[in-house]
This record gives C-alpha cells, sequence and structure tokens, in this order.
C-alpha cells in the first residue's frame, strides 16, 4: 500500500470561476442597455416625437385584399404628452395624424371608421384633431365615418362633424356642444387664514384669472369673450358638417347631451347603429362590396414595458383633485363634464 500520500488533506477539486464572471457581465450589459435605453427615450421625448406611430392591425371581421381601417379614439382629448418616447395615443392630434397618415399610405383601405368614445377635451387639440379628419377627406377621396360608443360629447362630437357620416348607439351620450374655462377660487380661504399671493405685474390683466382674487367684472368679460369665440367656432363646424341652419345650431348648442335616438331626430347624426352598422355605411360609400375590417392599436414594445414598471404609482391626492375635477388647466375645454 502506498504510503506517500499518507496524512495529506483530500484533494478538493477548484471552483470554477468563469460562469459567475460571465453571468455578472452579462448583468452589466443589460443595466447599460436599459440605461441606454431610458436615456434614448428621455431625449427623444425632449426633442419631440420625430418617428411617427405605426399602428398593428387586428383583424376584426370580414374577408378580401381590401381593408376597411377601424380607428378608436378613446378617452379625454389632449395634445400628446412629449416628456417621453412610445406609442402616442390616438385620443390626441398626433396620434390620430399618424393613423390617418398610414390610413392614407395604404392602398388596400378603402374606408375609415373612427371609433369615438370620449367626452371631448382641450379646444385646441379637438380642433386640430377635426383638422386633421379633413385634411385625409380631401388627399385620398376614402370615405370618413364616425361610430360613437357609450359618449361621444362636446369635443368628442366637435371631431365627429369632419365626418361624411356619424352612426350612433340608441344609448350614446352625445351634444354637450359648448366650451367652458374652469378658474379655481379660493379668496375666502385666504381672507379667513391672511394666506395671499402678491404678483409684480406688467400690465392690469397680466394675472387675470389667479385663484386668490375675486374675478373683477372685465376680467369676466374678457375670459366671456374667449369663450364666445370658441363657441361660435364649435357652432360653425356644426353648420358646415351638418349642414344645418345656423339658428337651429345655437338652439341646440346650450351645453345639453343628447342620447343617440334624441341626436338622430335632430339631425345632429345620420343614423342610428353599432360599429358593423358604421362598417356597411363605409362600405357602400366606398362603394366595395367586400372587405376586411381591420382594428388599429397599439402593441407597446420592450422599452414601453420597462418605462411602465419604473412609473410610480399616482399619489392618493392627486387622485381625488382629479375625481373633483380640480386638477384641469384654466384653458378652454370642448368637454362634457357634468356639473360644469
Amino acid at each position: 500500500m502506498d504510503q506517500s500520500n499518507a496524512g495529506s488533506p483530500p484533494h478538493r477539486p477548484r471552483r470554477r470561476r468563469w460562469p459567475w464572471v460571465v453571468g455578472g457581465l452579462a448583468a452589466l450589459v443589460i443595466l447599460a442597455l436599459a440605461a441606454l435605453g431610458i436615456a434614448l427615450a428621455l431625449l427623444g421625448g425632449a426633442a419631440g416625437t420625430a418617428t411617427p406611430t405605426t399602428y398593428d392591425e387586428e383583424y376584426v371581421s370580414g374577408a378580401g385584399p381590401q381593408k376597411i381601417a377601424v380607428i378608436p379614439v378613446e378617452g379625454t382629448i389632449a395634445s400628446a404628452d412629449s416628456s417621453l418616447a412610445g406609442p402616442v395615443p390616438i385620443a390626441t392630434p398626433e396620434g390620430l395624424r399618424d393613423a390617418l397618415r398610414q390610413a392614407r399610405e395604404d392602398e388596400s383601405v378603402r374606408a375609415v371608421v373612427l371609433a369615438v368614445n370620449s367626452p371631448g377635451g382641450g379646444v385646441t387639440a379637438s380642433d386640430l384633431m377635426h383638422d386633421a379628419i379633413q385634411d385625409f377627406r380631401r388627399a385620398t377621396d376614402k370615405p370618413v365615418v364616425v361610430s360613437m360608443g357609450d359618449v361621444a360629447a362636446s369635443g368628442g362630437y366637435y371631431i365627429s362633424t369632419a365626418a361624411d357620416r356619424i352612426v350612433a348607439n340608441e344609448t350614446t351620450l352625445t351634444g354637450s356642444i359648448g366650451v367652458f374655462i374652469p378658474l379655481l377660487n379660493f379668496s375666502e380661504a385666504s381672507k379667513k387664514y391672511g394666506v395671499k399671493q402678491i404678483y409684480i405685474k406688467s400690465g392690469r390683466f397680466k394675472a387675470m384669472g389667479n385663484p386668490w382674487n375675486e374675478l373683477t367684472e372685465d376680467e369676466r368679460r374678457i375670459f366671456q369673450s374667449i369663450v364666445d369665440q370658441y363657441y361660435g367656432e364649435f357652432v360653425e363646424v356644426i353648420v358646415e358638417g351638418r349642414d344645418l341652419p345656423e339658428k337651429r345650431v345655437r338652439e341646440l348648442a346650450d351645453g345639453r347631451v343628447y342620447s343617440g335616438i334624441q341626436a338622430e331626430r335632430l339631425g345632429l347624426v345620420d343614423r342610428l347603429g353599432n360599429l358593423d352598422t358604421a362598417v356597411r355605411v363605409a362600405r357602400d360609400l366606398a362603394g366595395v362590396d367586400e372587405a376586411r375590417v381591420v382594428r388599429y392599436v397599439q402593441s407597446p414594445g420592450l422599452l414601453d414595458l420597462f418605462l411602465a414598471r419604473l412609473e410610480q404609482p399616482e399619489p392618493e391626492s392627486l387622485q381625488l383633485l382629479r375625481a373633483a375635477n380640480l386638477d384641469l388647466e384654466a384653458k378652454p375645454y370642448y368637454l362634457y363634464l357634468p356639473g360644469a
């Protein structure tokens, strides 16, 4: 028996360190790519949305080489948030223009159906979306039909007037034709607690509408003149889009909402029906017997999902302000807002 190794410690195999090294390097590369992606997103957002959004097509119904594109316009109408890059919601002027551009460049798309489910929103954003629809119709000769969902009121109705036809459900809430400017005022609270804000102004009306002071009659007249101007523009798009006399439109445009049935009787919409009805109307206007119906949808990329995971939950105080409609900016709105 060999005694040469007697008393020596047992042999231990050497640990392989390379898997840990490779794993660590891979983790560093992933973190670096994520940081680079975030940086590019922030830089892209700061520079504005340069690249138009391309939407995926979701099959709805029908068959054949020709298509009818359904473009959903859902939620409050507002300009796109350019703080981060990524898919642009269609309920923005930027998003709608991108969707209409895609429908314009696709020769197989013969008509567009706008599925509007919106209470409206900002005056400027609503007007830009209205213009985008009119520009599309002039440039393509492709018919545009609106299919109203639960709500297509105020700005939602404003943009609908640019279409060739409007189809509403019987239970749709529409109308709410008008404009308002929300001005928060807590002058009484400031007097009670002895708190006030001092403005160093360049002119008499530079800080008008500030929440620390009561609105003067002169300031009220200025704001009212702006409201009246935008109200007149709302009336005008209905006169042109619905071929109604201005006097009749002003009688209807007192801010109230209408059901789909009422709107159809008053001439604010063309007929009653659902999305399938709107598709049939679009197909008839386009002069096609058969078409495949596709819906434009947004599919977030890996970067968008990653950024969504990083987003902090909204504070409860902000949720309460939004529920009480106290988060609205002091600007004109074409917005259906009960109580406004």
